[in-house]
């Protein structure tokens, strides 16, 4: 059994997890390294890996780096090789309609084409939300997260986005999206869930960088969909500052192209936003950005949530993160049982991202 045998049964096993078959190039670009190396590593600088940054298009397209004793060094053509000649993954891995599941998993492709015509519904439906949501001023960019992003959405699912703030407004901004999305009746809170905006992360654009380092994270952020940003560079710098992914993920590259599922705003929306900029730039707006922090940031600090075991609720002027019950909690400890059991100890090491115990 070789590393590159393992580290394709990890993955597999990692999205089966989810009901989540993958295509070729999906496990291809998902692929999780061997060794944990949440403490040690020393992240690599995108500037200098290979000169070909983008997400290739094809499977053809990627030459493996050298120089990193933890990288598997494996082009594409050789996953496939292993996947269709390898008789530990042929008994471990089966194959149909271009996915890779775990053997005895077929049902998990119907289920997620099923999702996936699902997601397609659901974005149709959003669209517009989000063309609305462009209207807030300060907002720098939106990007989509969770199942919706990973097109694994089920019918109740809601909907994660990260909404990246102008510097200095990430309070005013949260206001204003809270209110924006109460009154067109899509925030999403109790048990109202389907198709509503869950707006539980924040970060500005001068610090794009989440400190939240974990596999379970590492793998869901290399999902995010940039739906809008005011500036195309906005989600290139958060692809480079968050560049731990690379801890985590073998073939992790800063994606170049713009999402198909990307929004622009109109001109109407752009002049209204950019009215509300003006109105609110000066000492006026940083009078209400420090009303809104201090109500906000008192009455959160109160609710029972913020500490609760198995979640993190995190609260200051650069970053708003709401996960007082976070599905890595049962999903990192469910890795490791999965690696144990297949005798991955070096799988089987993997840490949260610091969940309040």
């Amino acid at each position: 059994m070789t590393n590159l045998e393992k580290t394709i049964l990890a993955t597999v096993a990692y999205y089966d997890i989810f009901d989540y078959p993958l295509t070729g190039f999906e496990l291809w670009r998902y692929l999780i390294r061997g060794e944990d190396l949440s403490e040690d590593a020393t992240e690599t600088n995108l500037s200098s890996a290979s000169s070909n940054k983008s997400i290739p298009t094809s499977y053809n397209s990627y030459e493996a780096e050298a120089g990193s004793p933890h990288q598997i060094f494996a082009t594409a053509g050789d996953m496939f090789k292993a996947l269709h000649e390898s008789e530990f993954l042929r008994d471990r891995i089966s194959h149909n309609f271009g996915f890779y599941f775990l053997s005895g998993r077929n049902e998990i492709v119907e289920k997620r084409l099923w999702r996936k015509k699902l997601a397609d519904q659901k974005w149709k439906k959003l669209k517009r939300v989000f063309k609305a949501l462009t209207l807030v001023p300060f907002v720098r960019g939106i990007f989509l997260s969770g199942s919706l992003a990973m097109e694994n959405s089920k019918n109740d699912s809601d909907v994660d986005i990260i909404v990246v703030a102008k510097h200095g407004r990430i309070w005013t901004v949260r206001t204003l999206m809270t209110m924006l999305t109460f009154f067109l009746g899509v925030r999403r809170y109790g048990n109202k869930t389907k198709d509503r905006i869950c707006l539980n992360h924040y970060i500005t654009d001068e610090s794009l960088r989440i400190p939240f380092e974990s596999l379970y994270n590492a793998e869901s952020y290399v999902h995010l969909i940039n739906v809008y940003v005011e500036d195309e560079k906005v989600f290139r710098r958060f692809q480079e500052e968050n560049s731990w992914l690379q801890k985590y993920i073998v073939n992790y590259k800063v994606a170049e192209l713009r999402s198909a599922r990307a929004i622009s705003r109109s001109k109407i929306l752009s002049l209204v936003s950019g009215v509300f900029e003006f109105m609110l730039a000066g000492i006026c707006g940083n009078f209400l950005e420090e009303i809104f922090s201090r109500i906000e940031s008192g009455r959160i600090r109160r609710d029972s949530l913020y500490t609760k075991a198995g979640g993190r609720i995190t609260i200051d002027d650069t970053q708003l993160e709401f996960h007082p019950d976070s599905h890595e909690y049962f999903i990192i400890p469910e890795f490791n049982r999965r690696m144990e059991k297949l005798g991955f100890s070096d799988f089987a090491n993997q840490r949260d991202s610091g969940l309040n115990k």
